[in-house]
């Protein structure tokens, strides 16, 4: 029994180094970065209330994960 579970285990150990799991600040830099990019192309468009609103979201959000950041070196 306790071979079959051993067997297991390092089953689960090997995918978990084989598959691509980002860990959190990883995460956050990719948002971060796409977030970046999304802010840049709304500034380059025509200018509406809904682009306002969505621009407003991406500020608030870049804050919060640059602060995430600095909280974590």
């Amino acid at each position: 029994m306790g071979g079959i579970f051993g067997g297991i285990v390092s089953i689960l150990d090997w995918l978990k180094d084989k598959l691509p799991i980002q860990d959190r600040i990883e995460r956050w830099k990719n948002e971060l970065d796409n977030l970046t990019k999304e802010r840049t192309q709304l500034l380059k468009g025509e200018w509406d209330v809904k682009k306002g609103k969505r621009l407003d979201y991406i500020n608030k959000r870049i804050d919060v994960i640059n602060q995430w950041l600095r909280n974590n070196k």
